[in-house]
């Protein structure tokens, strides 16, 4: 296991097994003491409706004397089956304190406007409070929409934060402005001379590609009458978008000292998408690849997790399709990394019968 991902884990489980208190925010900013928010039950008439579908907790929205609120209340036990899902609430805590004290300090505050605030969240009681936000969760795209997201998740890469889940149950939407607000799978790292919360081990992972990882790609798998060529057009627009973002982060890391192999790293992805968007072939290509990619992580996810869905076997479909189809092609463009290197397509094909007896197996 990467050593440094193995030292976050021990000591977020030492932090959980040990009595020490995690508070963030202000008691008086609760409507009710934080005992009773934590008592509260899905039949309590401040309870205007209610979301059961989280792994880690469940979201209430509450109504208390006219003024609504997000409660988020730990699971008994997480449905992630690691430590990383164990951990999901204790870490989302301490992100929340982290972005506290951003919000409140005047060099950073304006690059956190689509983090949701915290009003209280105390680790022991097992809650979190936030204002309700309107809206619905992320469900369309456009250029607009894509700035938000990559601006705000570079924001949180610059102040040492990397978000590794930008899932569409993460991301709210009210008539085109974003919400982030889930961050429990947000790790620490130092932007200036490590990769990701992983240090130098993965190059792979960066803001772009869990959006397209664990987002972008997902949602276009499940937008079967969407026509090629549309699918590549936004595409497009999210590439156009990210080449923008990222030479800001390169400028950055730049006026920041980083190390010379972070800004090379950068640099790489600007001028991938830059000679992408030079032709309808380059960008085909690229969109193949990490469409694959994407697919490739995501069941990954789900099976290190333990956490399968029918939407886990749609990817699964789309993967093995490829292989028979396309094997040559994801070959040539680099898409077949980490276990899938240097594995022929026969070979290919049988590891993700295996991978499909496992997804099965570990259905919610």
């Amino acid at each position: 296991m990467n050593a440094q991902v193995h030292a976050r884990q021990q000591a977020q489980l030492a932090f959980a097994a040990s009595n020490q208190p995690l508070v963030v925010g202000d008691v008086a900013a609760c409507p009710l003491p934080p005992a009773e928010l934590a008592a509260l039950t899905t039949d309590s008439p401040l309870v205007v409706e209610h979301f059961g579908g989280g792994l880690t907790a469940r979201v209430l929205h509450l109504c208390i004397d006219g003024e609504h609120y997000t409660l988020k209340q730990r699971r008994a036990e997480a449905l992630v089956r690691n430590i990383d899902g164990e951990t999901s609430f204790l870490n989302e805590v301490q992100r929340r304190a982290d972005f506290t004290r951003l919000k409140a300090d005047p060099a950073w505050a304006g690059r956190f406007d689509h983090i949701v605030p915290t009003l209280y969240a105390d680790y022991r009681l097992g809650i979190i409070l936030s204002p309700w936000l309107p809206g619905q969760p992320l469900n369309r795209f456009d250029a607009n929409i894509f700035r938000q997201i990559l601006t705000t998740a570079v924001a949180c890469e610059e102040a040492g934060l990397m978000e590794w889940d930008l899932c569409p149950g993460n991301i709210l939407e009210d008539q085109g402005t974003i919400w982030l607000f889930d961050f429990g799978y947000m790790y620490p790292f130092d932007p200036l001379t490590q990769f990701n919360s992983n240090g130098l081990s993965d190059p792979l992972f960066h803001a772009c590609e869990r959006f397209e990882t664990r987002n972008f790609f997902g949602w276009l798998l499940r937008q079967p009458s969407m026509a090629e060529a549309e699918q590549l057009a936004l595409y497009r627009e999210l590439k156009v978008v990210a080449l923008e973002v990222y030479q800001q982060k390169l400028s950055w890391l730049r006026q920041h000292e980083a190390s010379v192999e972070v800004c090379q790293w950068v640099a790489g992805f600007i001028q991938q998408w830059q000679s992408a968007l030079t032709s309808e072939e380059a960008l085909c290509s690229l969109f193949e690849v990490e469409n694959f990619r994407s697919q490739v992580l995501d069941i990954e996810d789900d099976l290190h997790g333990k956490s399968c869905s029918a939407f886990t076997l749609q990817r699964l479909d789309f993967v093995e399709r490829c292989i028979r189809e396309r094997f040559a092609a994801l070959q040539q463009g680099g898409a077949l990394f980490y276990d899938n290197a240097g594995k022929s397509q026969s070979e290919l094909l049988a590891l993700y019968a295996d991978k499909r007896r496992q997804v099965l197996q570990y259905q919610l």
